[in-house]
């Protein structure tokens, strides 16, 4: 059985001062690129790369800074459950290992079904390195794309570079995904803007 979240105002204030100040003080600047319009009407399915520790607090940024949804995203159980702290604030539990993958599908559905949701969802299932150029998703982003027709897919690009600073920046690059729901389809369009993000990069700081 999943753990599912349970929003709490406090909790969910306190990490939002606790990300606030550890953002500033670890990162020497954040923007965010890219144009996209928030559809009040549809929920909003995030897609970032996943590379580092900081991944869900970028998320929880983005969403506070941009998106302005009901947040919501998956942990593995056996993390959730040693800091259930984030079950208050919308992490709910995936268990690859047991048939509670198919529940933690469906909680997926049911959260994309209300429009005033936000779900993150890491395609790749794993960590990797930042300067990996071709993400491969995993089938579980195609199933639940196809069990909610009605969601707005929302591309995150998390790149970070130190220059001649001693702490480093973060560019956040975003794309609002308007084609075809296929993993084929949603795989190449995620690839094709995080090329474009690292190339984006390279010209955002002066030489």
């Amino acid at each position: 059985m999943i753990v599912e979240p349970r929003h709490s105002k406090i909790h969910m204030w306190l990490l939002n001062a606790y990300i606030n100040r550890i953002l500033s003080s670890n990162f020497s600047e954040v923007k965010i690129t890219g144009s996209i319009l928030v559809d009040e009407n549809r929920p909003v399915l995030l897609v970032p790369n996943h590379f580092s520790w900081w991944d869900g607090f970028f998320a929880w940024y983005l969403n506070r800074r941009v998106i302005k949804k009901q947040f919501h995203i998956m942990m593995l159980e056996s993390e959730l459950r040693k800091h259930m702290f984030f079950s208050r604030v919308g992490a709910f539990s995936i268990n690859r290992s047991s048939r509670s993958i198919v529940e933690s599908i469906e909680f997926c559905r049911r959260v994309l079904s209300a429009p005033q949701n936000l779900l993150v969802m890491y395609p790749q299932g794993e960590l990797q390195s930042q300067h990996h150029n071709c993400v491969e998703f995993r089938k579980g982003v195609e199933k639940i794309l196809s069990k909610t027709p009605n969601v707005q897919v929302v591309f995150a690009v998390c790149l970070t570079d130190y220059y001649a600073k001693q702490r480093p920046s973060l560019t956040i690059a975003l794309k609002d995904y308007k084609g075809g729901y296929s993993i084929a389809e949603v795989e190449s369009a995620f690839n094709e803007h995080l090329l474009e993000s690292k190339i984006n990069q390279d010209n955002i700081y002066p030489r």
